[in-house]
């Protein structure tokens, strides 16, 4: 008897650890799976946006590689959203309507401003390219006038394509549609600006997109061609008054997805003196074509008819030299001494900024 009541009590006790062990089995899953579910639900919550977004891009979008020096954050991580002061572009290159750089979603203030006013994809998946070897690239600043048809016609007789930086200034009036003939022949038109009262399209970033925005939209009427570059009055230093505003406005266009150019070498022609003395204008070019100067620069405004005259024996020379005179496509890397000392550094860091440029292994090497 005393054997079974004894048998009978170690039964229960097994099944009481029994009983516990499972329940603590049971206890301790619950507890892992709650422990996943919260983890879960955290990363789902801390997850940036940009993710999604990338993955519902339109498959016909261009994805565009990015600059080495683009750290993570700037390639749609979970940085925060900047000011319109920075004027930075955070999000991943995305191509938006019409072939055009993506705007981004949750601008303000003048970032939020002109929604179409955005670059085309830029070319050649937006890697700049360091200059080629004996190429000039002559640039003539502030036409159309009556001075452009005569220069066409010099350029047509050398087979020579230049790049035109063009206004809608009073002078201009009557020969715009050269703007049109200036492509049909092979050349390139960028935006000088639309007014070129410096006093006015400098005054505040919104002015100077404004004046920007009336340029972009003749040249694409009269041309049919969307401008991808530009040159700023005066250069991109203003005459040496380069201030929060300037700076502001480079990095805006560059979010934009325009880039620009200063030049290397000037012909010397917006010297009033000067600009009437063939002989110097000549002597001035070549001087900085055989110092390796790719960007040229010079004027055809009223007045300037000695700069044609000059590069009726400029360009034959050069060429007989072995020089070949371009028109920029906007793929030509603008940190390769065609910006003012005084923007560069700006102009480097929107460049690395942008997740559509990609500056040439040459300014990689000289920047870092």
């Amino acid at each position: 008897m005393a054997n079974k009541v004894q048998r009978d009590y170690h039964d229960r006790r097994r099944k009481k650890l029994l009983i516990r062990r499972t329940v603590m089995i049971v206890v301790c899953v619950v507890i892992v799976v709650a422990i996943v579910g919260i983890v879960l639900v955290i990363n789902k919550l801390v997850q940036p946006n940009g993710g999604d977004a990338a993955a519902n891009v339109d498959s016909g979008s261009i994805p565009v590689s990015q600059p080495e020096s683009i750290s993570s954050e700037t390639a749609g991580s979970s940085e925060e959203p900047t000011s319109s002061d920075d004027a930075v572009q955070t999000a991943a290159a995305v191509e938006g309507k019409d072939g055009k750089i993506a705007a981004g979603d949750n601008l303000t203030g003048y970032e939020a401003l002109y929604p179409d006013l955005y670059a085309q994809m830029p070319l050649n998946g937006g890697k700049l390219k360091a200059p080629e070897s004996k190429t000039v690239y002559l640039t003539f600043d502030d036409g159309p006038s009556v001075l452009t048809q005569p220069l066409l016609d010099v350029l047509d007789q050398y087979q020579a394509k230049v790049t035109f930086f063009d206004t809608a200034q009073p002078l201009t009036n009557g020969y715009q549609d050269l703007m049109k003939t200036c492509v049909e022949k092979g050349h390139a038109v960028g935006i000088h600006s639309y007014s070129h009262i410096y006093a006015n399209i400098y005054s505040s970033v919104e002015a100077y997109l404004d004046d920007f925005n009336q340029m972009y939209e003749k040249i694409k009427s009269v041309t049919g061609v969307a401008p991808r570059f530009f040159r700023f009055p005066g250069g991109s230093n203003g005459g040496g008054k380069v201030n929060e505003t300037r700076e502001k406005i480079i990095k805006e266009m560059i979010r934009r997805g325009f880039i620009y150019y200063d030049w290397d070498g000037s012909s010397g022609d917006a010297n009033a003196d000067i600009a009437k003395n063939a002989d110097t204008l000549y002597t001035n070019t070549m001087k900085a074509i055989h110092k390796d100067c790719n960007i040229i620069l010079m004027h055809n405004i009223n007045g300037k008819e000695a700069t044609i005259e000059a590069l009726k024996r400029i360009i034959p020379e050069a060429q007989s030299e072995g020089y070949t005179f371009k028109a920029l496509d906007g793929t030509l890397d603008p940190t390769h001494g065609y910006c003012m000392h005084e923007t560069l550094p700006i102009l480097v860091k929107a460049l690395d900024d942008s997740p559509y440029f990609t500056v040439s292994d040459e300014s990689k090497k000289k920047f870092g």
